[in-house]
């Protein structure tokens, strides 16, 4: 939590407007940001660090910072973090290093403040170090730097100088100088209680950690490392915690806790994944390989190594990618595939060598030799072991040293130079009367025991903190659930009241929207329903006009004319088997599911109608369902009740002396085309090409088919087909 508050301070501090107000940056969570969240740092410093213009003084730079309107120290600080964030393991920027150093570069003319000149001899030493591996000339670098802040208070600078503590003792331990390591690891102990830091106290207790465990003082290791999870927080330093697990995954393999070192290892690895650290996921599964490899599971541990092999390669990380190669060829020569073994070994010798790194290199040559030796190559053997005593000597490495005369001492007596091997014996007895033996101390298995009881005591005690203040959340959160929860459960059993009640209302308005408003009786709209339903096959379909007693509505007034329409269509109904529904006053569609003669319809509806204020002219337009040959088309009741229209306007055309009606008849050829848009004028222009039959009990000649005012001006006949 305390590392999102940081990030969203830098955000917030990069859109104020004002560089002379900028607020102080707190140093230890900045720190604590870079080593958590390196990438959500360098987002956060690309909104405020503008590109640079070429930096040649500190009046050009204090120039440059008014112009961008931010204070200058604060415009350096983000320039030196930009800088230590290009060399971060994190960074996959190929030109990461090339950056790296135009940014120190800049800095090296507007660094005049001790801390700033510190800091810059730590770049300096740091790109030395990353892209060179020249640890010794990094370590100069370093050594100037703290001597520079050794005396200061300034919380700035001590965390500085905890930084430069830290990264000197690793060093040292790469280099094998285990007293110089550990009097910079006391100091960074001693930095870290000054600090008051649960993150850097638990950091620097992993690192002490690890130097003890590089001694084989496993105790001592796997106390520091159960001082160092009682400061870890679980959820808020995801990376910290996932560097232990893989700490102490290396600790449990080494006191046989095959187990446990296996779970530790999968929970780095599992950790890294989620941090899209790859770097250390390759670390974890360089891990599990050599667990697996010391169990003397060779096949699983090849397995994890090329895993880790991939990772480095699409990285890459060549000195990973180098030791690795080593591994792999140690664990190729275990299970006898020579020829794989010395292939992986001299790959990674070509790395350690391009890169200068002899601390790694010493024991590549001294695994050739023993692979040559057993492939009986003495010549290969020779000239490997005498690389590695050269770099032995050189760094003082004396048990690789002996080990190295050894070799070199095995392979003169199989090429027979024994004069030569003789020499090499001199030189080893030699060394071995003059070094000392150390004394190793051997720590009681039940001091080992005790510290792996108190580091899981300790990581017992954070897992319970973490549940406890989970159940906390949890408990708030269950009592705001159950608020909402009753909340919503009114909420819903008002809602279910209102849709209870509307939806009645809707089914109400639903039913009397298909109804014709005046009679009550079904209209259009029911007509369109009914007939998209197909409750029942329709088979015949009319549109009758009481064509005297259209303007009925107004001569005697709406409401006797619905009781009288309303009375006609219920006789009509009742008489014919029918269903009526109300298209306007005087109008009426009736819908039949058997065919009926056009002939025979209207003389039952004079009937009817001239029972019920029948003194009227009655005509009919008539279809007799399907209209076209194929059934598999089908029309819209849309298109049906215009077709009817159509015939019905025809009727109408042919006089009020009789009673008329006209219907027609569609070809089987006839395509549905014929009832699409326009369809009066489609339907007219089949009539007179003769794809429609029309029939009347009048005079064909005499129907004036209606038209569409925009289809006055047509010839319908000039598309006559001559028959």
């Amino acid at each position: 939590m305390r590392i999102l508050i940081t990030l969203v301070s830098l955000i917030f501090l990069s859109h104020t407007a004002s560089y002379a107000y900028a607020a102080p940056r707190d140093e230890v969570l900045t720190e604590v940001l870079l080593r958590e969240a390196p990438l959500a740092l360098e987002q956060s410093l690309a909104k405020t660090l503008p590109a640079l213009p070429l930096l040649t003084s500190a009046e050009m730079f204090t120039e440059f910072s008014q112009l961008q309107q931010r204070a200058s120290t604060e415009l350096k600080r983000d320039i030196q973090l930009s800088a230590r964030l290009k060399m971060e393991l994190y960074n996959k920027d190929k030109d990461r290093y090339i950056a790296a150093k135009r940014l120190i570069d800049q800095l090296e003319h507007i660094s005049h403040s001790a801390f700033d000149k510190s800091y810059l001899l730590m770049l300096k030493g740091r790109y030395a170090g990353k892209s060179q591996q020249d640890y010794l000339a990094a370590i100069e670098y370093y050594q100037q730097a703290v001597a520079l802040l050794e005396h200061s208070s300034l919380q700035r600078d001590r965390v500085l100088f905890y930084t430069l503590q830290e990264h000197l003792s690793v060093m040292h331990m790469i280099l094998r100088k285990e007293v110089i390591a550990l009097q910079h690891l006391s100091k960074l102990s001693t930095l870290s209680r000054q600090l008051n830091s649960d993150y850097l106290l638990a950091h620097a207790e992993s690192i002490l950690g690890k130097y003890y465990y590089r001694q084989q003082q496993l105790g001592k290791s796997l106390s520091h490392y159960t001082e160092a999870v009682k400061y870890t927080r679980t959820e808020t330093n995801p990376s910290q915690n996932a560097h232990i697990e893989l700490q102490l995954a290396r600790v449990y393999r080494d006191i046989g806790s095959w187990d446990e070192a296996l779970q530790s290892a999968h929970n780095a690895a599992d950790a890294f994944g989620q941090l899209g650290n790859d770097n250390y996921v390759s670390s974890a599964m360089t891990v599990i390989a050599m667990i697996y490899a010391q169990q003397g599971q060779w096949y699983k541990s090849i397995d994890y190594h090329l895993n880790s092999q991939q990772i480095e390669s699409r990285l890459g990380n060549y000195i990973g990618l180098a030791l690795n190669l080593h591994n792999l060829g140690e664990a190729y020569f275990k299970v006898d595939d020579l020829q794989s073994s010395l292939i992986n070994l001299e790959r990674a010798n070509k790395i350690f060598t391009s890169k200068n790194s002899d601390h790694y290199l010493v024991y590549n040559d001294l695994l050739i030799a023993e692979v040559t030796a057993s492939t009986s190559d003495w010549n290969k053997s020779l000239n490997y072991a005498t690389k590695a005593i050269a770099i032995a000597e050189s760094k003082q490495l004396n048990p690789e040293l002996k080990e190295a005369l050894t070799r070199q001492i095995y392979a003169f007596e199989n090429l027979g130079r024994y004069k030569d091997a003789y020499n090499s014996l001199h030189r080893l007895n030699k060394l071995d009367n003059q070094t000392k033996q150390p004394s190793i101390e051997i720590e009681p298995q039940s001091q080992v025991i005790e510290q792996k009881l108190k580091l899981k005591l300790n990581q017992s005690q954070n897992e319970l903190q973490a549940k406890i203040a989970q159940l906390d959340i949890t408990r708030l959160v269950s009592i705001f659930c159950i608020f909402t929860l009753c909340l919503t459960l009114l909420l819903l059993i008002k809602q279910w009241r209102l849709k209870s009640k509307f939806s009645e209302v809707n089914a109400n308005l639903s039913k009397s929207q298909n109804l014709d408003p005046f009679t009550g009786l079904p209209g259009y709209l029911a007509f369109k329903l009914d007939f998209a339903r197909h409750n029942k096959p329709i088979k015949t379909l009319a549109l009758i006009s009481l064509s005297d007693q259209l303007d009925f509505d107004l001569v005697q007034g709406f409401q006797c004319n619905s009781d009288m329409n309303t009375q006609q269509a219920l006789a009509i109904s009742n008489a014919l088997n029918c269903q009526p529904y109300i298209i306007r006053p005087g109008v009426f569609l009736l819908s039949f599911d058997s065919l009926i003669a056009p002939n025979e319809l209207l003389a039952m509806l004079t009937d009817v109608i001239g029972d019920q204020y029948g003194k009227t002219s009655l005509h009919l337009g008539v279809l007799q369902l399907p209209l076209l040959g194929d059934s598999a088309i089908k029309l819209s009741a849309a298109q049906h009740f215009g077709s009817l229209q159509m015939l019905l306007s025809a009727a109408r055309t042919l006089g009020s002396e009789q009673n008329y009606f006209v219907t027609m008849k569609a070809l089987n050829f006839a395509s549905a085309g014929i009832f699409n848009k326009p369809l009066y004028l489609n339907i007219e222009k089949s009539i007179v090409r003769g794809i429609i039959k029309v029939e009347t009990n009048g005079n064909k000649q005499d129907i004036i088919w209606p038209r569409w005012k925009s289809h006055q001006n047509i010839d319908i006949n000039e598309d006559k087909i001559a028959i």
